[in-house]
């Protein structure tokens, strides 16, 4: 049978509701370019949240621990909730911007890979019994047994306190790993230089603390090990991971996500908290010690690293089900730092230790080298879906960490010890570059291509010559008049920018299918352009907030509007996804959200949402705003200048917000603009 499409809900013909849109499309097309500025507001935008002007949100000064230095952070919280990381602004003078994993760590705290439960020999293990472990391990440490610690890299005050304390016992011995602390060998310079700004280089910070080989060797006469590094060290060696497998000792795993290989291997696993939900103190790269507080009670069953150490030296038990009121945590790092609790609000106390010793790279001495992915690092965060769904503005991949071949040619997959991995062929690259991620580390010559990659990849772009753009008008204007300054010469693809842009404006992850069909959620995100001479060149790329938009033309129902400070602004409400405004815009900056992607998303993780922005629904268009909640907040208050989330978290300072009336741009780049669109995001040429 055939359905009359023309049938209203009554049964008889008349007009549906997809022949009211082509109508009303047809109306716009001929109709509304002549009155654009004449609006009829159904729903007022101050009705969303970006026009608000709520109370601002309570953040909190903490730390990420990180095996070349601390990272100080801000964490922002709206209800008792951590919502946000962002940098320190104490902190800018050592260091500028966060890292894209740094923020993308935030969903670590949510994540549903997290451990629910300890186990025991893979299955679940009620916290009781953990706690009776507990307790037998306490007694075999004060008779003397044998039982090492394998610590994570790095400085930690509270960590030196209890191997302090723990030196007193005749058994005990430490040891470390890390292998985004171990030095790294050269791959080219593009991605040399991406890493030490993202991950930092690699750093000694003379622990004390024995190696991991030796750890290998004493494995069969130990009687317990506890392992709290983040690393997997099992997966990147294999003889640790023999010994590990037939030792005698009682082997437990402290696991923040998913078990891995280490895991797999050891007899008992714990949950490990988030360092969000714990106290801490450790140094950065440059001697600055960082300091860490919880910005949330545990949000699962499971303790840190200082709270395992406590219960073992102490008769206090293993807090798996109930925390003391006064945390041990919190005591002992103000014994050790008197200063700390003044020290809190700022988060760093400078110049507190000696610098890291900073270890030189080693020149390659085969066809194959190993890196650290900038994202994923040595595959720790491989699981992360915002990485996850960022473009590695390098290869032009998403998804995985990517193979990198020498020389040109198309984009291509390899075979790496049974897994498929994307590959890029980068003519400075002189040597294959291999991800340092468990499924590459014994990967030998030669790799098996497989043609077409079965992964979401952009191809780069030449850069285009010459452009016909034209200034935007400011002149006379009552209030501020936006735009953004992009210096695409200091852009080297870091992606701290889309990640903030993504952490502050709800963009909501796709999943894996849609984002092999090109439907991901990006307002900003890094573009790839090469010129005659080959070399490569990135553009944050997101919308214009063009003076004459070709969006604003087309929308049947002015979903899409102009403000008084010269923003193309949305009202979501309003939106109906017509997808005329996608099919105008000449920059491909909006996106539709094909299915209920941030519901989707919120019933996997539970994260909560900035509730400053709007959350976007099925059918509705969304786009870049210049984070517009920012703006009427700061314009609210004491007048000063805002910042964007991609300019506050730049490393390089490459973005920059500015009032046309008091600053108007010079050496404008017209290269990516469209004839006549007179847009307010300008790129500059130095």
């Amino acid at each position: 049978m055939r359905y009359n499409t023309d049938m209203n809900h009554t049964g008889r013909a008349g007009m549906s509701r997809r022949s009211f849109l082509k109508g009303l499309g047809a109306l716009a097309l001929t109709a509304l370019p002549a009155c654009r500025r004449a609006q009829q507001y159904a729903i007022e935008p101050e009705d969303c949240p970006e026009w608000q002007r709520p109370g601002e949100a309570i953040s909190f000064a903490t730390s990420m621990p990180w095996p070349t230095g601390a990272i100080p952070l801000l964490a922002v919280c709206h209800d008792g909730l951590p919502t946000a990381l962002q940098p320190n602004p104490h902190y800018k003078h050592i260091r500028a911007g966060l890292p894209a994993f740094v923020q993308a760590a935030i969903t670590d705290l949510y994540s549903p890979l997290r451990p629910e439960s300890p186990t025991f020999n893979g299955k679940a293990y009620p916290a009781k019994g953990m706690v009776g472990a507990f307790r037998a391990w306490r007694t075999a440490l004060r008779d003397g047994r044998k039982i090492a610690f394998l610590f994570p890299v790095g400085h930690s005050l509270l960590r030196s306190a209890h191997i302090a304390q723990l030196r007193q016992f005749s058994g005990a011995s430490f040891y470390e790993y890390d292998p985004v602390a171990e030095p790294r060998c050269s791959t080219f310079p593009a991605l040399d230089e991406l890493t030490e700004l993202t991950l930092g280089a690699a750093a000694d910070f003379n622990s004390g603390c024995a190696s991991l080989a030796e750890l290998t060797a004493a494995l069969p006469q130990l009687d317990v090990l506890f392992i709290f590094t983040p690393a997997d060290p099992a997966a990147f060696h294999p003889d640790f991971a023999e010994a590990l497998q037939h030792t005698p000792a009682e082997t437990v795993r402290f696991c923040l996500s998913a078990p891995d290989r280490t895991a797999e291997l050891c007899r008992y696993t714990v949950p490990l908290t988030h360092f969000l939900e714990e106290w801490g103190a450790e140094a950065d790269a440059q001697g600055n010690l960082c300091l860490r507080q919880p910005v949330t009670m545990p949000l699962r069953q499971a303790v840190s690293e200082s709270e395992a150490l406590h219960s073992l030296l102490t008769d206090d038990e293993l807090p798996l089900e109930e925390r003391p009121a006064l945390s041990p945590d919190r005591a002992l790092l103000l014994q050790v730092l008197p200063q700390a609790e003044s020290s809190l609000r700022r988060g760093i106390v400078e110049g507190h230790l000696p610098a890291a010793r900073r270890l030189p790279r080693s020149a390659p001495t085969g066809a194959m080298v190993h890196y650290l992915h900038p994202f994923y690092a040595d595959g720790r965060f491989a699981h992360n879906p915002w990485l996850r769904e960022t473009w590695f503005p390098l290869t032009g991949y998403a998804g995985a960490a990517e193979v990198i071949l020498p020389g040109s040619g198309a984009a291509t997959a390899v075979l790496v010890n049974g897994s498929l991995l994307p590959a890029a062929h980068i003519e400075e690259c002189t040597h294959i570059c291999l991800p340092l991620t468990p499924q590459t580390i014994r990967a030998t010559l030669p790799l098996n291509e497989q043609g077409a990659p079965p992964f979401p990849h952009r191809s780069s772009r030449p850069l285009p010559q010459h452009g016909t753009g034209t200034s935007p008008q400011h002149q006379g204007a009552a209030t501020p008049q936006w735009a953004l300054l992009i210096d695409i010469s200091r852009c080297n693809g870091c992606s701290a920018c889309t990640l903030a842009c993504r952490s502050e404006n709800n963009v909501p992850t796709v999943g894996q299918e849609d984002l092999m069909n090109h439907r991901d959620i990006q307002w900003l995100s890094i573009e790839r352009y090469h010129d005659e001479l080959h070399r490569t060149h990135y553009v944050p790329s997101a919308c214009r907030q063009c003076e004459n938009a070709p969006c604003e033309a087309v929308c049947p129902v002015h979903a899409t509007v102009h403000t008084d400070q010269g923003l193309n602004a949305m009202v979501y409400p309003r939106c109906w996804g017509t997808r005329y405004c996608s099919a105008a815009c000449p920059y491909e900056a909006r996106h539709f959200n094909f299915r209920d992607y941030s519901r989707n998303e919120q019933a996997l993780t539970a994260r909560p949402t900035n509730p400053h922005v709007s959350v976007r629904t099925r059918g509705v268009m969304e786009k870049c705003t210049y984070c517009i909640q920012r703006l009427n907040s700061a314009t609210s208050t004491d007048g000063s200048t805002p910042q964007t989330a991609c300019q506050q978290a730049c490393p390089r300072g490459a973005i920059r917000l500015v009032d046309l009336r008091h600053e108007p741009p010079t050496s404008v780049l017209t290269t990516f603009d469209a004839v006549g669109t007179r847009p307010r995001t300008l790129y500059l040429s130095n």
